[in-house]
């Protein structure tokens, strides 16, 4: 999950053409819609943003179970 937030923060970084960091300020000016998402990839959703992939609790997140959990989004939302 971590590995996840650092890939999301460089990209952002990238984007905003400024070094990454663990603040707050780049995510909270950014005007990419899925910056808000990289506040709650950290250590405290480590644990329940896996529990919430995996349907069969097998430890395993599969491609099918990514697929069905973003599905599930209300389509109004970004």
């Amino acid at each position: 999950m971590l590995a996840l937030r650092d890939h999301y923060l460089e990209k952002l970084a990238l984007e905003t053409k400024r070094v990454p960091d663990m603040g707050t300020t780049a995510i909270n000016n950014s005007t990419n819609p899925d910056a808000w998402a990289i506040k709650y990839i950290d250590v405290v959703w480590v644990q329940p943003i896996p529990e919430a992939f995996d349907d069969d609790a097998l430890g395993f997140i599969t491609v099918t179970e990514v697929n069905r959990f973003t599905s599930s989004r209300p389509a109004d939302r970004r």
